[in-house]
């Protein structure tokens, strides 16, 4: 079985705002990420993803606390001093975030900023890191890389800020990049660059990605596996193609019916009723069955556990656990009742 890169094992980040109040951003993930490939984590918004992501790169702040294990290499993070775990960060794992105008320094120019980044990591001098700075501006596509070094972030258009991001990511060859909304914000023509750039930059630097997005298309397009997430939880992980030629869970088959398709002739997109539960108030049971159209008195009264539907996927639901039958499960498969 290949090592995994990356792990998390029942990470949690809890946001303790109140003596009686606490949030459950993240609650109870557990996901792998191996060599050389490409993992979306996708959900709506305020279901977990993003915080995930910050949880990873250590960037939760108090009131916010991360508990469980997050190993990278086989290296519990969570264990180690701010000081090692600055270095990690930028050199073993990198992150593109969703806005880059406010992640770019806005006083300082491109070059100041990617040049710190590589010296931060790298024993080379000054001279040494402004070339490496305007081959990795070349890489991502400037065309006037030497030049584009002296301008500020807001002379630049969200595709070549987005651009610069992932320049700056790249600049110490890191194993993991976890990219958060990258081509949100952006027209459909730079989106399609941006993630032609990601897999460009993944096989030059044998990276993996987490991806995080909203989109389901862009998931299908770049993605090994996928991993649904909602109220703070996995509730379905499979290869992309698995998931969306047979999806199990019954938010990943609402999700996937809301999606546009060219042969449809719809006035309207079909849409999942409700809306996400509270973070801090999360019902009893399963965090779905509100919205779930295939939900029984059960649903409200047991959590369902992530269990294994077959070798290579995993479900959270009632349905898939043991002694259920496959009559609901059958109808979930072919849609009806959604």
């Amino acid at each position: 079985m290949a090592k995994s890169l990356l792990e998390l094992v029942n990470l949690k980040t809890y946001f303790h705002v109140s003596k009686h109040r606490i949030v459950k951003a993240v609650d109870g993930v557990s996901l792998s990420i191996y060599d050389d490939e490409i993992v979306a984590l996708v959900g709506e918004s305020g279901s977990g993803k993003s915080m995930t992501s910050m949880s990873i790169m250590g960037l939760v702040d108090p009131p916010g606390e991360v508990t469980g294990e997050i190993r990278l290499n086989g290296e519990n993070l969570l264990k180690l001093k701010e000081k090692k775990l600055d270095k990690i960060r930028g050199d073993q794992m990198a992150m593109i975030f969703q806005e880059p105008m406010t992640s770019l320094n806005p006083v300082f120019t491109i070059g100041n900023q990617l040049i710190e980044a590589i010296r931060k990591h790298k024993k080379v001098t000054k001279k040494e890191a402004k070339k490496q700075a305007v081959e990795l501006l070349r890489l991502v596509g400037f065309s006037r890389a030497e030049e584009s070094l002296k301008e500020f972030p807001h002379q630049l258009s969200g595709g070549m800020r987005q651009r610069v991001m992932i320049a700056m990511a790249m600049s110490c060859n890191p194993k993991l990049l976890i990219a958060d909304e990258p081509t949100t914000a952006l027209d459909v023509t730079i989106q399609q660059q941006i993630l032609d750039l990601m897999l460009k930059v993944k096989s030059e630097f044998q990276s993996s990605i987490l991806l995080i997005t909203h989109d389901l298309g862009v998931v299908a397009e770049t993605a090994n596996r996928v991993l649904v997430m909602y109220g703070g939880q996995i509730v379905e992980e499979a290869p992309a193609f698995d998931l969306f030629t047979n999806p199990l869970h019954p938010y990943t088959k609402g999700l996937l019916r809301s999606m546009p398709k060219m042969e449809d002739n719809k006035d309207r997109l079909e849409a999942i009723s409700g809306t996400v539960p509270l973070a801090h108030n999360f019902p009893k049971g399963c965090r779905f069955a509100a919205r779930c159209k295939f939900a029984t008195d059960a649903c409200a009264d047991k959590m369902p556990e992530l269990v294994q539907a077959n070798d290579n996927r995993k479900v959270r639901c009632l349905l898939y656990e043991e002694g259920s039958t496959t009559a609901d499960r059958n109808r979930i498969t072919e849609g009806k009742g959604l």
